[in-house]
């Protein structure tokens, strides 16, 4: 892991919907957290990262 974490979602629109309660986080060499931004307990690290089209 490395200190370089950054945040994506300051870039994008933030919306009240379903869609803006996750965040994603990359950390490092291909390493990711995808969080709920309302239960900071809630997250899963990974090292592989797919778009929900790529699972259809």
């Amino acid at each position: 892991m490395t200190t370089n974490a950054t945040d994506e979602t300051g870039e994008r629109v933030h919306r009240d919907d379903q869609n803006s309660r996750y965040a994603e986080l990359t950390i490092g060499d291909e390493e990711f957290v995808i969080y709920d931004r309302q239960n900071h307990q809630a997250w899963i690290q990974s090292a592989l990262v797919v778009t929900t089209e790529e699972l259809r």
